[in-house]
């Protein structure tokens, strides 16, 4: 069931939405790196860089970014302003481009939604093809 704080993905969709160069340019050097392959250190990586280059596109200093235990951890990743600190529980393009999308623009779930799943969906048409909504979120076909 969808919050009545978080637009559907339907809503949200824009074709038409502009992006900075160096946003682009970031996204595309992190697709080229093929963030679902390698260990999980190689795939954190590949996060790092992408976060400190998406900082450096809107000319910020990256907040923190931590990564919940993969074989322990299942809990929701966030973004806590009064920590500038992201957590990423799991190795999810979306959920990091999302609460990035709450570094650069606060609580609005409306505009990480926006922001997050439009440049996901420019940067990886094939796996965004591949997903299904379900109300918020972008989901695997596989998963259930």
């Amino acid at each position: 069931m969808t919050s009545p704080n978080y637009p559907t993905v339907a809503e949200v969709l824009d074709p038409n939405r502009r992006y900075k160069p160096a946003v682009l340019r970031a996204l595309r050097a992190f697709a080229k790196s093929k963030p679902w392959a390698g260990s999980i250190e190689e795939r954190q990586a590949k996060f790092r860089t992408l976060h400190s280059a998406l900082a450096a596109a809107y000319y910020l200093e990256a907040p923190k970014l931590i990564f919940g235990d993969p074989e322990r951890d299942s809990g929701s990743s966030c973004f806590i302003p009064s920590a500038n600190t992201i957590i990423l529980h799991g190795l999810s393009v979306v959920s990091f481009l999302h609460e990035f999308a709450h570094f650069l623009f606060g609580r609005s779930e409306q505009k990480a939604c926006s922001w997050s799943i439009n440049v996901f969906r420019r940067c990886f048409p094939k796996s965004f093809s591949r997903c299904r909504f379900d109300g918020q979120m972008l989901r695997r076909a596989e998963e259930g």
